[in-house]
């Protein structure tokens, strides 16, 4: 992929639901960023996920004393 295809955009247009919606704004609010900002990091979060997956690895949510509190499945 060239620097020109890393920095082309293209706009698409998503039906949410206003559930989805009130969600990506809170969100958005959450991280000082835009809808276009949570959607990336959501779909880099996915893609960590599912490569785990791949790979026959879990996805945890772990506390501050790295204590194992939630796995994430459904990916």
């Amino acid at each position: 992929m060239t620097t020109q295809d890393k920095t082309q955009r293209i706009q698409i247009n998503l039906d949410l639901s206003l559930e989805l919606h009130e969600t990506l704004n809170k969100l958005a609010q959450q991280i000082n960023g835009d809808h276009a900002e949570v959607l990336l990091k959501a779909i880099a979060l996915m893609e960590v996920a599912v490569e785990a997956k791949q790979k026959g690895k879990h996805l945890w949510i772990a506390d501050e004393n790295q204590n194992l509190e939630t796995e994430v499945i459904g990916i």
